[in-house]
């Protein structure tokens, strides 16, 4: 296979608090990342495949980290060989699972399924990709360029991306990316490396992914009225945009954070 706290109140109220918390999904289960990471190791994990499910009995509760480093690092206390699991934390929560993050900082759940263990899945595949926000500073302010992409639910605005070629850094997939998919030449420069962002997706095939995107704030010194987009990718428009604009259209979930940091560059 594939690999890569808050105490409760003194007195009984405190516990009820931290036990109808954990109940309701944890205090912070609204702020669970998309992709956790289980220290394991491959018996343990084949164990999971065939039960359809990673849990411990005895009420033990299964730990995630949301650093894959130090994932790593636990997984290899042990005399097994080590793994890591990637958990698709996004899609347990929307089939029910519960999470709870502890004192320790780490993320608990009684059980996960293993359909949402993505390198436990048939097919599994790490991808990498880059992308970007390409900027121009006119006389009104600054203006944000994103894609209209087709999907089956419908188009959405997004930053334009793509797949790492071979041999290809994070920031030269972007810029090409950035280019191929607007049909437009821009003279692109870094202004801000916005590091990269995980999440899980199925291919239209139907195969786990665990995507890794690199996120770049581009300067281009013209604002190009005539795009001529990757309709072979399903984009179907290119547009500029305010950076409010882009705050309210940009929706997915995993990207929301870097959209609030290239606002708050763009406010600056």
């Amino acid at each position: 296979m594939n690999t890569e706290g808050r105490k409760p109140g003194r007195g009984k109220p405190g516990r009820r608090r931290h036990q109808k918390s954990r109940k309701s999904g944890g205090r912070n289960s609204g702020s669970v990342p998309d992709i956790l990471y289980h220290a394991s190791d491959v018996e343990a994990a084949q164990v999971a495949k065939d039960r359809g499910s990673l849990a411990f009995g005895n009420r033990k509760s299964v730990f995630m980290s949301r650093s894959e480093g130090q994932a790593w690092l636990v997984s290899h206390r042990s005399n097994m060989e080590p793994m890591v699991l990637y958990v698709d934390a996004s899609r347990a929560r929307q089939s029910g699972v519960k999470f709870h993050r502890n004192g320790r900082g780490l993320w608990q759940a009684d059980h996960i399924p293993s359909k949402h263990i993505l390198n436990l899945q048939t097919g599994f595949r790490h991808q990498l990709s880059a992308g970007g926000f390409p900027v121009f500073y006119g006389d009104n302010g600054p203006e944000v360029a994103l894609i209209r992409v087709k999907r089956r639910f419908g188009a959405t605005w997004e930053i334009a991306k793509g797949k790492l070629e071979d041999g290809e850094y994070p920031v030269q997939c972007a810029k090409r990316e950035l280019q191929e998919e607007m049909g437009a030449h821009m003279n692109l420069e870094v202004e801000s490396d916005f590091g990269f962002v995980r999440f899980g997706f199925l291919t239209p095939e139907g195969y786990p992914r665990l995507k890794t995107l690199y996120v770049y704030q581009f300067r281009t010194d013209t604002r190009i009225e005539s795009f001529n987009p990757a309709q072979g990718e399903s984009i179907v428009d290119v547009g500029w945009f305010t950076p409010k604009q882009v705050d309210r259209m940009v929706s997915h979930r995993s990207l929301r954070p870097l959209v609030r940091r290239l606002v708050q560059n763009l406010e600056q």
